[in-house]
């Protein structure tokens, strides 16, 4: 079902149809939430899940739950752009939220965006009201660079136990470095969100593996049974395949953010997960780029929009995962507070403010293993927030 644009009337603003399309057999169990194309210039998760609904309809395999696809930036999408007038995917903060709560019918729409990320908040809210087991998010995203599948989460252990599943590597921390993004709004309404980049914009490839992750979520969410699933090997294998180096787990470690008046330039040639040497000339603006420190390049920018130009991430150990989830389902981050430079800040629940002249050493790294995520430096402080339905 192709989704469109439907005028209510001639003296309203259109009213918008996100259901790409969706799938069940009345049967309970959970429910698969694909957003698609929030990028209005990455088609291939669209096209993706028309595959599988239409492959879904000629089969007479036995389907628990349900899937549903959600286009997310419709507007930009007819255009091929990746947005009109800001990015839909940073458009989810905290102050907009609140605005679409308290207020929908007066939220503003002075710009593209507002309009689309109104109805998409609508259909979002409908589709966890209608569901009737669990309800996990799959956002399904490409990179403007060649790259190999990866996942990206918020670091909940919740994220971290169902993204596991999947034989590809996996990437933490971004919400750190980017405000707004539908997936860490998911998050913090209590439900599993993933996000996946499937390859690179155009390449069939990416369209591929977009549906085989869409066949694994079916699979690991228990909605379809891998041994009658159609090709379940193949799918799982394709994924397997693309990862150059195993299923690593890694952490970002820097963000070049790039504003509307930079003349920001990728040197040509990097893919994601590439090694680089500290002070590596990456890119140039007014002058050369160097990476701050050594590790691995992620999502270089190589397209005329966007604020991130490149990413310097760095690998976990699973040693210290093992670690971070045991300490959280214990709950050290009570004790946390207690500790020499750590306070509550301005006594708001799960908000710890830490003064970097008392507490010096691997700050940032301690707060992460007991769930905490860096929201903001002021100064010589660091405030921290811990994630909500982190277990």
């Amino acid at each position: 079902m192709e989704p469109v644009i439907i005028p209510v009337n001639n003296n309203s603003k259109p009213k918008l149809k996100r259901i790409i399309g969706s799938y069940d057999q009345n049967c309970t169990g959970t429910t698969i939430v694909c957003f698609c194309s929030v990028h209005g210039n990455e088609p291939a998760g669209k096209i993706a899940f028309q595959r599988v609904i239409e492959s879904l309809g000629q089969t007479e395999i036995d389907f628990k739950g349900k899937i549903v696809g959600i286009w997310g930036n419709i507007t930009a999408s007819t255009e091929h752009e990746r947005f009109i007038d800001t990015d839909l995917n940073r458009a989810w903060t905290e102050t907009r939220v609140k605005m679409l709560e308290d207020n929908y019918e007066d939220f503003p729409e002075e710009k593209v965006e507002d309009l689309e990320q109104k109805y998409l908040w609508k259909v979002i809210h409908r589709e966890i009201g209608n569901s009737n087991g669990s309800i996990i998010f799959i956002d399904l995203h490409t990179t403007s660079s060649e790259s190999q599948p990866f996942i990206s989460i918020n670091d909940t252990l919740k994220n971290r136990f169902f993204a596991r599943k999947y034989p590809v590597p996996i990437v933490l921390g971004l919400e750190e470095h980017l405000d707004g993004t539908i997936l860490s709004y998911i998050n913090e309404l209590g439900h599993i969100a993933i996000g996946v980049e499937a390859g690179q914009h155009d390449a069939l490839s990416s369209i591929e593996n977009h549906e085989s992750i869409i066949w694994s979520t079916l699979a690991f969410a228990g909605c379809v049974d891998s041994n009658m699933m159609p090709e379940a090997k193949k799918h799982y294998e394709r994924l397997a395949r693309h990862v150059i180096d195993g299923e690593k787990i890694f952490e970002v470690r820097y963000r070049h953010e790039i504003d509307a008046d930079s003349s920001f330039n990728m040197k040509p040639g990097y893919i994601n997960f590439q090694h680089v040497k500290k002070r590596e000339i990456l890119a140039e603006d007014l002058s050369p780029i160097g990476s701050p420190e050594e590790g691995r390049i992620f999502m270089p920018l190589y397209q005329r929009l966007g604020s991130d130009g490149f990413f310097i991430v760095r690998e976990i150990k699973k040693f210290w995962l093992e670690v971070s989830a045991f300490l959280r389902k214990r709950h050290f981050h009570r004790f946390i507070q207690f500790l020499p430079g750590v306070g509550k800040y301005k006594e708001q629940d799960h908000t710890i403010v830490v003064n970097k002249r008392i507490a010096r050493w691997y700050v940032v790294e301690i707060f992460h293993l007991l769930g905490f995520r860096r929201k903001v430096k002021e100064g010589n402080k660091i405030i921290f927030i811990r994630r909500p339905h982190d277990i």
